[in-house]
């Protein structure tokens, strides 16, 4: 019996895409070529909108560090609501700095601003639910996306009202990996190089 259950929880787990690989949004796709993936630890916890932010900074993917996910455009929107997760989760923008200018703080677009609130035309692409960002309970400045599960639209949630809140975040894999030669490909490359001088010298 203990067994079966143990088997139900991973099976549940699996579902839910806390044990999923990263996926890629490919250019051959119309995608950046990134990768992204829904992050919850093992045992189904979930984080705080920071402690995702300092997590996602400890992970890599084939040699690339993570950051929590910046989405610009409704097409990279629709790839993680239909290829990453439909769960709620934490994204990497708040409006910490300033009441009502959102900023995405972390990746490549850290320091964008993406959504005034009010301002008649916006500087970016955002994809808030009806009513959102609405500030609520004395303050909300952390974004989520995903909010009704149903439509992939993003909510404020977070501090400082709501601090204790977790959940789990989209991770995002955008720079292209350093190549760097692999020890015995760099031995060969200097033996050719000592090889020519050589070769020089004695002519």
């Amino acid at each position: 019996m203990t067994i079966k259950r143990l088997l139900a929880a991973f099976l549940s787990l699996a579902s839910l895409g806390v044990l999923a690989a990263p996926v890629q949004w490919s250019t051959a796709a119309g995608g950046n070529g990134h990768y992204y993936e829904y992050v919850l630890s093992p045992t189904g916890a979930g984080y705080t909108w920071d402690e995702a932010a300092a997590d996602a900074a400890t992970r890599s993917h084939l040699g690339v560090v993570g950051h929590m996910a910046t989405v610009t455009s409704q097409a990279e929107q629709d790839f993680i609501f239909t290829s990453v997760s439909s769960l709620t989760a934490w994204l990497g923008g708040n409006d910490r700095e300033e009441e009502g200018v959102w900023r995405w703080v972390a990746g490549p677009e850290a320091g964008t601003i993406f959504y005034i609130a009010g301002a008649a035309a916006q500087p970016g692409f955002s994809f808030w639910s009806a009513g959102e960002p609405n500030d609520c309970c004395s303050g909300e400045d952390d974004l989520q996306i995903n909010w009704d599960m149903g439509s992939g639209r993003w909510n404020d949630h977070g501090t400082p009202s709501f601090t204790t809140a977790t959940w789990g975040y989209i991770i995002e894999y955008s720079m292209a990996p350093q190549q760097v030669p692999e020890p015995a490909s760099l031995a060969l490359v200097l033996g050719a190089l000592c090889a020519v001088g050589g070769w020089r010298r004695r002519r």
